[in-house]
């Protein structure tokens, strides 16, 4: 794959304009690449602004009616989800050295719940919380704060608030935080 392509690839990633396995694919790519991964967390973040660079545009009633009928008939509503430990699709974190299992995303409330397992030790990113930020440890250790973390302790970072865990070799948690956080 050239540059143009890899470059038309990582934008149509950011956009999520391409199948979820595909951005699963690029996903892993920048896994193995800063350099992917810095240019895709730049494009994600660009284009999480574009909506926000032109005045709303009104919708007619009618439409609107329309499309929530379509969605309503296309929509196969679940009340109840379940997942099995071997039905969980582990792949690279976008922090290397990390392995996640996604088990749910929210796009109407930009949440995401997931498993974080941590490969390697890894000095996680500072990071910023645009919503609050929920972590169960289930093995291993994290530091955070300088504190450190084993199986069964529960940590709670606010909106806002910024911090740097490090996730100790072997450590796994569940995670529940906004698709808004953003590395400082």
């Amino acid at each position: 794959m050239n540059q143009e392509e890899t470059n038309n690839l990582l934008a149509l990633t950011a956009m999520t304009a391409i199948a979820p396995e595909e951005i699963q694919s690029v996903e892993e790519m920048a896994g193995f690449s800063p350099e992917i991964e810095k240019e895709l967390r730049s494009l994600r973040e660009t284009a999480a602004t574009l909506a926000y660079a032109e005045p709303p545009l009104d919708v007619p009633a009618s439409l609107k009616q329309r499309l929530f009928n379509r969605i309503q008939q296309e929509t196969e509503v679940l009340d109840f989800v379940a997942l099995r430990s071997g039905e969980l699709k582990w792949k690279p974190h976008p922090v290397k050295g990390l392995m996640m299992a996604v088990l749910q995303i929210n796009q109407e409330r930009r949440e995401i719940s997931a498993l974080i397992r941590a490969e390697v030790t890894v000095d996680y990113p500072s990071h910023q919380h645009a919503t609050g930020e929920e972590i169960f440890m289930l093995e291993g250790e994290l530091i955070d704060r300088g504190v450190t973390y084993k199986a069964g302790d529960y940590l709670y970072s606010k909106a806002g608030s910024v911090h740097t865990p490090i996730a100790i070799a072997g450590c796994m948690f569940f995670v529940k935080t906004s698709l808004d956080d953003n590395f400082v």
